[in-house]
C-alpha cells in the first residue's frame, strides 16, 4: 500500500497518512492521544502537516494504529513490529501483572483459611479476615483489568465480557463473606457448593476469550484458555474441587505470565503481520 516508511516521510504526506489510518480505525484524535500519551495539540499539528514529529513519536503512533513497517528497517526493532499496544498500554499491563502477583499470594492465604473454616465450623477466623478478603477482591480486579485491556485492543468482546463477569461473580462471593463477617459456605454446605459452581461457571467465558486470543498472540493463549476451561469443569462438578484448586493456581500463574509477556512487547504471529489491514508492502 505504501512503498516508504513513516520514519522517512515528509509533511504534509505524513500527517495525511496518520489521519487516514486513524479514521479507518474509527478512532478520534482524543482516543489516539490517550493511547499515545502525547498532547492533543501535537496530534492536531502533525495531521495538519504543521510540524514534523520525532522518530519516537512516530513509532508510538504506528504501534497504536497498527501500521506495519518492513522488518529490514534498521531503525525499527522487531519487537515493535505488529505490536498493537502503545507504550502506555504496556506500562499498564506490567502493573496489572504486579497486581496479579499480589493477588496470587494473598488469595492463596485466603483459600487456606476458607478451607480450614469450612472444614471446622468451630474454628475462629482471624480478625483481619475481612481486610484480607477486600485486598483479594481489589487486587484481582486490577489483575483482571489487564486482560480487559487486551480484549479491548484486539476487539475480543468475549474476553472483555469474561473479565467483567468474572469480577462480578467474585465480588458477589467475597462481598457476601465481607457482609456477613464470615465464610458463608462454612455454615451452609449448599451455599458453599453454589459458590464453587458459580466460580467455575464464571471461568468459562474468560477462558474462551483467552482461547480466541490465539489469533492475535499465538498458542500460549490457547493453552492457558484450555487450562482455564478444565479448571472450570472441575469446579462445576464439585467433586473435583480440590484438584481444581491446584489447576486454578497454575492457571493464575500462567495468566500472570501472559501479562508480563505482553507488557514486554511481543510480535504478532507472522501470518497476521503479512495479512493485516495496515500492512505496508
Amino acid at each position: 500500500m505504501v512503498n516508504q516508511t513513516l520514519l522517512t516521510m515528509k509533511q504534509p504526506e505524513l500527517g495525511k497518512l496518520i489521519q487516514q489510518h486513524r479514521l479507518s480505525k474509527g478512532m478520534t484524535q482524543e482516543e489516539l492521544v490517550e493511547r499515545c500519551n502525547i498532547n492533543v495539540r501535537t496530534i492536531q499539528r502533525i495531521e495538519a502537516g504543521e510540524v514534523t514529529p520525532r522518530a519516537f513519536t512516530v513509532k508510538t503512533i504506528m504501534e497504536v494504529l497498527q501500521i506495519q513497517m518492513p522488518t529490514k528497517d534498521p531503525e525499527m526493532p522487531r519487537s515493535a513490529v505488529g505490536s498493537i499496544f502503545s507504550t502506555v498500554d504496556r506500562r499498564q499491563l506490567w502493573w496489572t501483572g504486579i497486581a496479579g502477583v499480589i493477588y496470587f499470594l494473598v488469595s492463596s492465604y485466603e483459600v487456606f483459611w476458607n478451607i480450614v473454616l469450612m472444614a471446622d465450623a468451630g474454628m475462629q477466623q482471624p480478625e483481619y479476615f475481612t481486610l484480607l478478603k477486600a485486598v483479594v477482591l481489589l487486587s484481582y480486579a486490577a489483575f483482571a483489568y489487564g486482560f480487559y485491556l487486551i480484549g479491548q485492543r484486539t476487539n475480543n468482546k468475549v474476553l472483555q465480557f469474561g473479565v467483567v463477569f468474572l469480577i462480578l461473580v467474585n465480588a458477589g462471593i467475597i462481598g457476601a463473606d465481607i457482609y456477613s463477617g464470615k465464610v458463608v459456605g462454612a455454615e451452609d454446605m449448599w451455599v458453599g457448593v453454589f459458590e464453587v459452581v458459580a466460580f467455575g461457571v464464571s471461568l468459562v467465558p474468560f477462558s474462551i476469550g483467552l482461547v480466541q486470543s490465539k489469533r492475535s498472540f499465538g498458542q500460549h493463549y490457547q493453552i492457558v484458555g484450555v487450562l482455564g476451561l478444565i479448571t472450570a469443569v472441575m469446579f462445576v462438578t464439585v467433586i473435583f474441587t480440590l484438584l481444581g484448586t491446584l489447576t486454578w493456581a497454575v492457571f493464575d500463574i500462567a495468566c500472570i505470565y501472559l501479562l508480563f509477556r505482553q507488557a514486554q512487547g511481543v510480535e504478532m504471529p507472522k501470518q497476521e503481520m503479512e495479512s493485516g489491514p495496515f500492512s505496508m508492502r
